[in-house]
């Protein structure tokens, strides 16, 4: 059995109740963070209109701290570092964990040392094309997880939560409007990545597959992507 929750990650209280269950473990999934803005957006302004929300919908220029969050979108949310460092798994010295308190309202820091282990991937293994690398990803996975039979092809499952229907409100964070936005997140995504890809992988209760591969995605967070996109 597995639950899964895409905000789990933020919440360090569900994380220790997690914890007391002894067979658990934990994935974290995690993406450029510029991506995970646009489609956690777009994701919500969906939920909205599905669910006849009479609600204001924000302006995405308005998420750019803790006071201003929508359901789980901000670019402070797009920190990874800050809320994996929460999980014990690495010690922080004094200016990572006053810049962790000056970031996050100090009531959702909770440092949980836990038995928990962790696999952490990025989203682009889920979608490789190198067919060698991403079944040996898939073989890391279910052996992590205790699973006797193999996955299918991840490449090949169909995606879930993508709507056909667009709405006015979506937003095409590559257009020029946007570009504070994601200089933001950017210039916050280099210091995740450079977290992540150092320390936390480096940890005894962390498990990558192909940690090389792994940190050449991360360190892409320190790239704008739509400026790779204009290029193509």
């Amino acid at each position: 059995y597995g639950v899964k929750c895409s905000e789990m990650i933020r919440k360090p209280l569900g994380i220790e109740n997690w914890a007391d269950v002894s067979s658990a473990n934990l994935i974290v999934g995690v993406r450029h963070p510029v991506e995970w803005f646009q489609s956690n957006y777009n994701y919500r302004v969906m939920l909205h209109h599905k669910d006849k929300s009479t609600s204001n919908i924000p302006s995405p220029h308005k998420l750019t701290d803790h006071h201003n969050c929508w359901h789980g979108v901000s670019t402070i949310a797009a920190q990874f570092d800050k809320y994996l460092q929460q999980l014990g798994k690495t010690p922080l010295d004094r200016d990572e964990l006053s810049n962790l308190l000056d970031t996050l309202p100090t009531p959702d820091v909770r440092i949980n040392h836990n038995p928990l282990k962790v696999f952490i991937y990025t989203i682009e293994q889920l979608e490789d094309t190198n067919t060698t690398r991403r079944t040996h990803f898939e073989r890391d996975l279910q052996h992590f997880m205790g699973l006797t039979s193999p996955f299918d092809d991840f490449s090949s499952q169909a995606k879930s939560n993508v709507n056909k229907v667009t709405y006015p409100e979506y937003i095409d964070i590559c257009q020029p409007e946007f570009d504070s936005l994601r200089k933001s997140l950017v210039k916050e995504g280099k210091k995740s990545s450079e977290w992540i890809v150092n320390q936390f992988v480096m940890a005894e209760d962390v498990v990558v597959s192909d940690v090389e591969y792994f940190r050449e995605k991360l360190r892409a967070w320190g790239e704008d992507p739509c400026s790779v996109v204009r290029e193509k």
